[in-house]
């Protein structure tokens, strides 16, 4: 999911990008270009977004899971 998010944020900038090449006729798009750019300049890398938060919850439930798994296997064993 870590990538899922990286790749989000990178279509941000190309799309901030490619927008703010246009030229200044302020349209829909030019508006929607600067607000996407102001939102990932606020953005910081300490800063984590609802999927960063998302993949980090299921991988703390896999590895949660994994140990239950190998607790019972050693319970069995015993």
């Amino acid at each position: 999911m870590r990538t899922f998010g990286k790749a989000m944020l990178i279509s941000l900038f190309a799309t901030g990008a490619v927008l703010a090449g246009c030229d200044s006729n302020d349209g829909p798009a030019e508006k929607a270009g600067e607000k996407i750019d102001k939102t990932v300049e606020k953005m910081t890398p300490d800063t984590q977004g609802p999927m960063e938060e998302m993949g980090e919850d299921m991988d703390n439930a896999y590895d949660n899971a994994k140990e239950s798994a190998e607790d019972m296997k050693d319970a069995a064993e015993n």
